[in-house]
Formats: C-alpha cells, sequence, structure tokens
C-alpha cells in the first residue's frame, strides 16, 4: 500500500511538472508569436521562409561591412580580388568537338545567372532548338565574380585567352557594378577604374599589416564568429515553432554583437599606407565632381565594353553584353508591398550611384550598338510580372527573376543568330 501511494504521488508530482513545462512553452510561445509579430506584422504560421529570411537580412555579415569583406576575399595579381576560390580549373580544354563553350562574365548577378543555367538549362535547351546546335554540349564557364566591374570583365578575358581557354560565345552581364561601385569608389578617393573599393582596400590594408601573432589570432576569432553567426541566420528559416525562432534570433544577435566588436578592434589596426605599401592603389587627392565622376564611369564601361568585342571579333567568338535590371533605377515595374520591404533600403550605398548613373549609362547603349556591341538593354525585363524577383536590396534575384533573366537572354541571342543564319 505504502509502495502504491509512493507510486501516484510520484505520478503527479511527473504531472505537476510537465502541466507546468506545457504552460511555460506556451507562455514562451505566445511570447515569440508576440516577438515576431512587431517584427513582420504578420503572424508565425504558417511559416514563411521568404519573410523570415528577408526579416534576418541584419545577420548576414558578407558586406556591406567593408572590412568583414576581407575574409571573403583573395588578392589576384591581375583581376584586383576574386572570391575564394575562382577560376582553379582554367583554362578549360575542350574533351570533344561537340562542346560548345559559353563563358559568363560580369558580378554577382551574373555569377546567380550561371548557377541557375547550371541547374535549369533554360539558355543551352533555347539553343538547341536551333538547327546547328542540336548535336552541340552546351558548357558554361562562370567567370563572373562578386563585385567586379569593368574593366575587370575586360582583364580577365585578355588574360584567359592569352593562357589558352577556348571560347565559342562570351556573356557579359554588366551595368550596376559598373555605376554603383565606381561611384563608390570615386566617394573614397580612389579612382573609379580601380577595383571595387570596399573590398579592395580593406585586403590591401590586410596585406600591408605586420601580422603579429596577437593580430593572426584576432583574425581567427573574426572569421570564426562570422561563420557562426552566418550558420545561426541560415537556420533561422528551418524553426517551425516560433520559439525555436526567438531563441535563435538572440543566439544570432549576441554572435553579431560579438563580430562586429572583434571586427572594429581588427579594422583599427594601423596598415601602411606610405612607401612601404606592398599593393598599389590609384588614388585621387579628392573624389571627383559628379558630373566628371559620371563621365570617367561610363566612358570605363563604354570602353571596355568595346574592349571585349574587339577582341572577340577579331576571334570570330560572337559577344552579348546584357544590362542588368536593377530596383533603383525606375520602370514601370510596379512592385508589392512584400516585394518592396525586400528590395529596397533608403540608406542603402548603391541607391545614389545607381539613380545617377544607370540613365546616363543608358544613354550611351545606342552608340555602343552603332559600333557593333550586340548589348541589349535589360532593365524593363521585369516590367510585366507581379511576382516577387528581387531576394534584396541590393541587386539578386530569387529564382523567378533568374528565370525571366534567362529567357530574355535566350530569346536576344538566339533572334541574333537567326538573323545572321538568314543573311547567308
Amino acid at each position: 500500500m505504502e509502495q502504491h501511494r509512493l507510486t501516484r504521488s510520484a505520478f503527479k508530482l511527473l504531472r505537476l511538472v510537465a502541466i507546468n513545462l506545457v504552460l511555460l512553452f506556451a507562455l514562451l510561445e505566445l511570447a515569440s508569436l508576440g516577438f515576431f509579430f512587431f517584427q513582420t506584422r504578420s503572424f508565425f504560421y504558417p511559416v514563411n521562409k521568404d519573410r523570415i529570411q528577408a526579416n534576418a537580412t541584419l545577420f548576414q555579415v558578407s558586406g556591406p561591412d567593408r572590412e568583414g569583406w576581407t575574409f571573403d576575399y583573395q588578392i589576384h595579381p591581375y583581376f584586383g580580388f576574386v572570391t575564394q576560390p575562382s577560376y582553379a580549373e582554367f583554362p578549360l580544354k575542350k574533351t570533344s568537338q561537340d562542346q560548345f563553350i559559353i563563358g559568363i562574365f560580369g558580378g554577382s548577378v551574373a555569377q546567380e545567372f550561371c548557377d541557375y543555367e547550371f541547374q535549369h538549362q533554360v539558355l543551352a535547351k533555347m539553343l538547341q532548338a536551333l538547327p546547328e546546335f542540336q548535336d552541340k554540349k552546351i558548357v558554361l564557364l562562370k567567370f563572373a565574380n562578386q563585385a567586379h566591374k569593368q574593366p575587370q570583365q575586360l582583364l580577365t578575358l585578355n588574360y584567359f585567352l592569352s593562357v589558352g581557354q577556348e571560347l565559342d560565345m562570351v556573356i557579359n552581364i554588366d551595368g550596376f557594378n559598373e555605376v554603383a561601385l565606381s561611384y563608390l569608389n570615386n566617394e573614397a578617393g580612389t579612382d573609379v577604374s580601380m577595383p571595387n573599393d570596399y573590398i579592395y582596400s580593406p585586403l590591401i590594408a590586410l596585406a600591408n599589416k605586420d601580422l603579429s601573432g596577437g593580430h593572426l589570432e584576432l583574425a581567427l576569432e573574426v572569421l570564426q564568429l562570422k561563420n557562426r553567426v552566418q550558420y545561426t541566420h541560415d537556420r533561422l528559416s528551418e524553426c517551425r515553432v516560433a520559439t525555436c525562432y526567438m531563441l535563435r534570433w538572440a543566439q544570432a544577435t549576441y554572435l553579431l554583437n560579438q563580430y562586429r566588436g572583434k571586427l572594429q578592434t581588427f579594422s583599427q589596426l594601423k596598415p601602411e599606407t606610405g612607401k612601404g605599401a606592398l599593393v598599389y592603389l590609384k588614388r585621387n587627392e579628392k573624389p571627383l565632381d559628379d558630373p566628371e565622376a559620371l563621365e570617367s564611369i561610363v566612358d570605363l564601361w563604354f570602353n571596355s565594353s568595346l574592349g571585349m568585342n574587339d577582341l572577340l571579333t577579331a576571334r570570330k567568338i560572337p559577344y552579348f553584353e546584357f544590362i542588368q535590371p536593377n530596383q533603383y533605377y525606375s520602370t514601370n515595374r510596379q512592385f508589392s508591398a512584400d516585394e518592396k520591404k525586400i528590395a529596397f533600403d533608403e540608406k542603402s550605398q548603391y541607391k545614389k550611384g545607381t539613380l545617377k548613373g544607370y540613365p546616363k549609362l543608358l544613354a550611351r547603349v545606342s552608340s555602343l550598338q552603332s559600333a557593333g556591341v550586340k548589348v541589349f538593354n535589360a532593365a524593363n525585363v521585369f516590367d510585366e510580372t507581379r511576382d516577387v524577383v528581387y531576394r534584396d536590396a541590393c541587386c539578386h534575384y530569387n529564382d523567378a527573376g533568374n528565370e525571366i533573366l534567362a529567357r530574355y537572354i535566350g530569346r536576344s541571342i538566339v533572334t541574333v543568330l537567326n538573323t545572321r543564319a538568314g543573311q547567308k
């Protein structure tokens, strides 16, 4: 009987503990739901991955903090900088005559276009519908690199042609980086022709530092914290209950504050800027006035595009260039309220250069076409869709946006090839 009473008492205690745990979880979940609603003005259920990811962008530590970029890039002796790793397999030789190699050049938008094409073969299928491509295997090579701008594409093309890279066609997707990043260069006192200043300058500063053991240890801590913040950020969209979301948000916030503190300390290490500096970077005594800067920016793009076309035309390699769409250049596009939250940031560092530079760059497209360059203004390609196509407040597209851009590029190239075939 005594044993039975003890068992019943233990059961009651366990039940009481279980009830309290359930109540505690319910209270936590209610508080977490309120936390999510306060952030997004929407309910956590059903889980909206796109909204969670958009809301968590503040934990993305790959930019725009200038020193933070340092740990994503390597200084390159010819191209300024590259992401890690890049171009390791190039030059790539054909293994059969039925291969048709297309080189993709540009910045991160071109990178993501290439990645989307690897998965979906939108361009490849459109080309293979043409008689001359029916027996061809389309091979895409990604020469595009995050944050590259002209003349980096021209330099990259020259280099790989010089070391024997075979190319049957070249596609260059550009425009945004050329105006937005070059404009930032000028504001920082760096010549517009130089690589992107907010990436290249920290790399130079790192290269010029006398990295003692303590400095190296600090650099390692920054890198480890960055990886932990990114890992926690990536797991936010996996949460199925609001409590999970709130706890991971708190963890990410703590790690982000630790990362920023260490990063600030690291950035305050004094670089060598005088004659002892190891890396050359052309700087101006003061920023150019806007009219002069924008003229230089557009001339640089124009001459680089012409240079790529002339180089490829001499080798009978078709060259196609596409000016990418960007949300900060106004067209007839109608943005939904949800997309506006994702795509626009009034404090964006890219906004001013795009607003001022895109009209001037696009005004030169007809002159480039008259010079024989197959260049296409794709700034309006999203105007006819109401779907969300942007995935951030910089310049990048989701799958729907990449699909639209890929089809536009494919149609444009097919039209040119068909026209040439009809003229023969």
